[in-house]
């Protein structure tokens, strides 16, 4: 399994190989944003496509490619909510948590998703880098999260993989109730 050309480190058969051997045991499998991945891994698993609005018509695409081949690929649009049901997810792949260059949106962002985890759940960032200070950053947001049992890991040069499992309900509960007062 290999990524499309441009996806760098992260698309690496390694990269992808080291991903599955993750995710095999914690289905189902949500991806945020990241179409191609998501592509590449229903090859795999089921997987959930969670995209923004403006990938409608790449995601429609990807939907209907992986549908021709067998792969078991849903996509939906999910602008700024997440349209999951609460304990029902064994995995979400982030693809570069990095990015996001404010730490504290990159938190709560980790934060609102955690009640759609099972008590198992993991959240895994994807993100390509090589410098010691982001995958900090990355393993500072998934602390700030409250997300325990954290490791990295990186299956290639350039490729980070940052995984954190669901914290305890109760936990989480009172995550939300901070992030999120009024509901």
């Amino acid at each position: 399994m290999r990524g499309p050309l441009l996806s760098g480190a992260l698309g690496n058969p390694a990269t992808l190989g080291r991903v599955c051997n993750i995710v095999r045991d914690h289905s189902p499998v949500v991806v945020l944003s990241a179409l191609w991945l998501a592509e590449v891994l229903a090859s795999e698993f089921d997987v959930l496509a969670l995209v923004e609005v403006e990938k409608r018509n790449a995601a429609l695409r990807a939907q209907r490619r992986a549908n021709k081949i067998g792969h078991p690929l849903n996509v939906v649009v999910a602008a700024s909510e997440v349209p999951l049901a609460p304990g029902s997810v064994g995995v979400i792949l982030v693809d570069s948590l990095v990015d996001i260059e404010e730490e504290p949106a990159a938190r709560d962002l980790i934060v609102a998703l955690l009640p759609a985890l099972k008590p198992d759940g993991l959240i895994i960032s994807l993100d390509p880098t090589k410098n010691p200070a982001l995958e900090a950053r990355v393993s500072e947001i998934f602390l700030a999260a409250s997300l325990t049992r954290i490791t990295q890991i990186r299956p290639r040069e350039g490729a980070l993989l940052t995984t954190g499992c669901a914290p305890h309900a109760a936990v989480t509960a009172a995550r939300i109730r901070t992030l999120f007062p009024e509901q």
